[in-house]
């Protein structure tokens, strides 16, 4: 028990240690990825498995422009900012997968 303790006090410290900035980068990315997915779905009704696709790279390139942008304005491209879109593509990703694939939509 003082392992998983120790564990989970390891996991809660890593996952502190990030600043608020790349939480919002992942949520963001990821809401982009529902709204794009379920847009294409309903407007073009393409297989649920594509339009997950398709979400996801859009997500992924508003992700890449932004840092891109960044880089113009205040001379800084954040590489970890584009991993906290990636993060955030994969896990609403993920989630709309299995949603998908239990309702067989």
């Amino acid at each position: 028990m003082k392992k998983f303790l120790a564990f989970l006090e390891k996991t809660a410290s890593w996952l502190c240690s990030f600043s608020p900035d790349k939480y919002v980068h992942m949520m963001v990315c990821a809401v982009l990825t529902l709204l794009v997915a379920v847009f294409v779905r309903v407007c073009f009704g393409d297989d649920g498995y594509i339009c997950v696709g398709i979400g996801a790279c859009a997500a992924m390139v508003v992700g890449f422009f932004k840092e891109w942008y960044d880089n113009f304005t205040d001379g800084e491209f954040g590489y970890f900012d584009l991993v906290a879109d990636a993060v955030g593509c994969a896990l609403s990703a993920t989630l709309l997968c299995l949603w998908t694939w239990c309702l067989g939509v």
